[in-house]
């Protein structure tokens, strides 16, 4: 017995979707990497791109209600693709804000001193 191909049309509409919404992803980060000056090892560059299409994908999912116009939908994919160690890097702000704010009233309930947040990024310059 031998196994009937698979037809375009038993695939799922979702998975079609996250399909192209990864691959534009990856195009997006594709095009940052080339454009890019940094030298970047092989295992850097696949992880960028790994993470460009999971950020890609979950926005596409994310925006397919609010955007009715797909080639709207596929530029944006293409951009969260672009951006996306600035968003995984945003995300992580915010979840670790979120945390940190929960572990203080942790600690001020159990007479601790909470812990200051520090953000990561930039410092601030001294004003003279």
């Amino acid at each position: 017995m031998s196994a009937s191909p698979l037809s375009p049309e038993d695939i799922s509409p979702e998975v079609k979707q996250g399909a192209l919404a990864g691959l534009l992803g990856m195009m997006g980060m594709a095009v940052k990497i080339i454009l890019t000056d940094e030298k970047l090892t092989v295992g850097k560059v696949l992880t960028r791109l790994f993470v460009a299409m999971v950020v890609a994908v979950l926005s596409g999912f994310a925006l397919d209600g609010y955007i009715e116009n797909k080639k709207m939908l596929w530029a944006l994919n293409g951009l969260s693709g672009y951006m996306a160690l600035e968003v995984t890097a945003w995300a992580e702000g915010v979840v670790k804000a979120r945390l940190s704010g929960e572990l203080n009233k942790v600690q001020k309930s159990a007479g601790l001193k909470p812990a200051k947040f520090k953000p990561r990024g930039a410092k601030p310059k001294a004003r003279r």
